[in-house]
């Protein structure tokens, strides 16, 4: 009977905290609450709050800490603030990061691509309780603490369905414009990756040498992108080859004669890329 007592007492309290926890942990695994900063948050509460009552309930059953669910009661609101004086920072960024995940018109969600600030663009990977964490192409892991992230300017490359990024290209004076045109359109048009209408070229500028043309490449995902707009723009000037379309370039003329200027004789050209 005594060895019942001592049992329900002082081991049973802990054995219902771990099913407790187990449970808790299965259904809301990290995983599943990856991003979820507010589920997150009160999973971690409640799990506390859980081993705390056991521990409580255990020490409650010696005669010396009889009192001790009185004494915890009478003490939080004083260890509430000493906590919250000594963690000000870690708080804040619990804080942000629980508004930054549960707003419903948050600036970027996981596996967006951001740039946050003058920080190095990259896709979030995380959001944790504490950090933002981003991705960025050299696969270099940036934290970003939550309470930055939650007062910085954020771009948002990939909120929308499609993404555009320009290029430019450049065609010699006295050339077919229409014609120029209508090839780069068809370039990006026919590319599988693709996405949208047919795009529309425009005259950004007349330059010293030639004539600037500018279009968008639209595709479907961001990371398509940098090799469409590269295929794009060697298959355009493959293209202006066989059209007899030039592209200009900066060239130099020395002329070799004498002082005067006179008798001149021969001339050298050299190209300058």
């Amino acid at each position: 009977m005594h060895v019942l007592n001592v049992f329900l007492k002082y081991v049973l309290p802990f054995i219902v905290a771990y099913v407790l926890n187990l449970v808790i942990n299965k259904f809301l695994s990290t995983e599943r609450l990856r991003g979820k900063l507010l589920l997150v948050f009160l999973k971690g509460v409640v799990i506390a709050f859980i081993w705390g009552a056991a521990a409580l309930t255990a020490l409650s059953g010696i005669p010396a800490f009889s009192k001790t669910w009185e004494t915890a009661v009478a003490s939080s609101g004083i260890v509430a603030v000493v906590l919250g004086l000594a963690a000000q920072s870690t708080l804040a960024n619990v804080f942000a990061g629980i508004s930054i995940s549960a707003t419903r018109s948050r600036a970027f969600d996981i596996g967006d691509r951001v740039q946050i600030d003058s920080i190095e663009p990259g896709y979030v990977e995380n959001i944790t309780l504490r950090h933002t964490v981003i991705k960025t192409y050299q696969n270099e892991i940036i934290y970003i603490p939550n309470s930055t992230v939650g007062s910085a300017t954020v771009v948002n490359y990939t909120q929308e369905e499609s993404f555009s990024y320009p290029i430019t290209i450049s065609v010699a004076y006295g050339t077919d414009m229409e014609k120029a045109m209508n090839i780069m359109s068809d370039v990006i048009y026919e590319h599988p990756k693709h996405y949208g209408v047919r795009p529309t070229v425009l005259c950004k500028s007349c330059d010293d040498s030639g004539v600037t043309l500018r279009v968008m490449v639209e595709t479907k995902s961001f990371r398509d992108n940098p090799t469409t707009c590269s295929d794009c723009l060697v298959e355009i000037m493959k293209r202006f080859e066989a059209e007899n379309i030039e592209i200009p370039y900066n060239k130099l003329v020395v002329y070799d004669g004498d002082r005067a200027g006179k008798n001149v004789d021969k001339k050298y050209t050299k190209d300058w890329s």
